[in-house]
């Protein structure tokens, strides 16, 4: 029992720093630019697609290829 309430603590304390770390290099990443900001954006997407149930991973992946797909078939339609 005690290593579940240690574990649990831990985990949250990792993810509260991923997340912190993650907003301060889009933050940084905005202030140069939406060149700059893509790359961090599509590392986070990754980021939460890799955190997902692995039985949702490949669903959640396709659906980002899907979507970006889409995008740039209407930005090359302009």
């Amino acid at each position: 029992m005690t290593t579940t309430r240690t574990r649990h603590p831990r985990l949250a304390a990792r993810q509260a720093r991923s997340a912190q770390h993650m907003g301060d290099r889009r933050k940084a990443a905005e202030q140069q630019g939406p060149l700059t900001t893509l790359p961090v954006a599509v590392d986070q997407l990754r980021a939460v697609i890799v955190r997902l149930p692995e039985a949702r991973r490949a669903d959640a992946a396709a659906q980002a290829v899907q979507l970006l797909d889409q995008l740039r078939q209407s930005i090359a339609d302009t």
